[in-house]
């Protein structure tokens, strides 16, 4: 009997210390969450309006602090000032909007080759309403690029496909129009899209502008990821009801996400 009592203290202090392990666990978690949610980061904020091919200068710019957990890795820090002076714009800023890496252009040159970025290339792409997501697209926008293409087979036929040629493209003009118009909710007309790509980006475009039909997806100012291992689409797919499905799935998973404001 003496035995068991001493078993049974035994397990009631190692209860006890495992609980008190556990809410010391769960305290430092909350502090940590708490604090996270508390932790500010300075960022370069414009001072006054900055428009589209201005050099920019310190004078341009001011710091503020802004939550960490807001703040994006597009979004330029107070550390970085000194690597921001001397660019120009590449689109209407306005006074106490963040500046995005995004919104910077190369530090020489002047009008609309000052946006083109070293080691990259302008390339004008033709657009209708539809492919260009009915006009919404402006400078300074990112888009992926899928072509729907008719592959040729070993047997001689042709197969219906559609595949993603690039991803997270800046757009530096719609039509004529560059650095400004972002402001605008309503659509305006335009032929064309004017892109920043690499030498091997644009031949592709180029061939593929001949040889496909084009659709520009517009996306997230701050989502800058691109996914790996994107499937070539075609009739078999849509036809299998279990990618389908899988589909779905994913879309109900952003779904619920999205809700939770993550």
């Amino acid at each position: 009997m003496k035995l068991d009592r001493n078993k049974k203290l035994i397990i009631g202090i190692g209860s006890g210390v495992i609980a008190i392990i556990l809410l010391q666990l769960y305290l430092a978690a909350f502090r940590h969450s708490v604090y996270s949610e508390l932790e500010t980061v300075d960022v370069l904020v414009a001072k006054k309006d900055i428009k589209p091919g201005t050099i920019i200068t310190k004078d341009y710019l001011i710091a503020l602090p802004q939550p960490k957990r807001y703040i994006s890795h597009n979004t330029i820090q107070q550390k970085d000032e000194d690597a921001v002076a001397g660019h120009r714009a590449v689109m209407q800023v306005e006074k106490g909007e963040p500046l995005q890496w995004t919104m910077l252009g190369a530090a020489k040159g002047s009008g609309f080759t000052s946006l083109i970025k070293d080691g990259e290339r302008a390339i004008s792409i033709a657009v209708d309403n539809q492919s260009s997501v009915s006009g919404l697209i402006r400078p300074g926008d990112h888009v992926d690029i899928l072509g729907t293409f008719l592959f040729p087979s070993l047997a001689g036929t042709t197969k219906l496909a559609t595949i993603t040629l690039l991803q997270n493209v800046t757009v530096l003009a719609t039509g004529g129009i560059w650095g400004s118009g972002l402001r605008e909710s309503e659509p305006y007309s335009y032929g064309s899209l004017t892109l920043a790509v690499s030498t091997i980006e644009a031949e592709l475009l180029t061939f593929a502008s001949e040889r496909a039909r084009l659709n520009f997806i517009l996306r997230n100012a701050d989502n800058l990821q691109t996914e790996e291992n994107l499937p070539v689409v075609g009739w078999e797919d849509i036809m299998k009801i279990g990618n389908l499905k899988q589909i779905q799935h994913e879309r109900n998973i952003r779904v619920i996400k999205g809700k939770g404001g993550e």
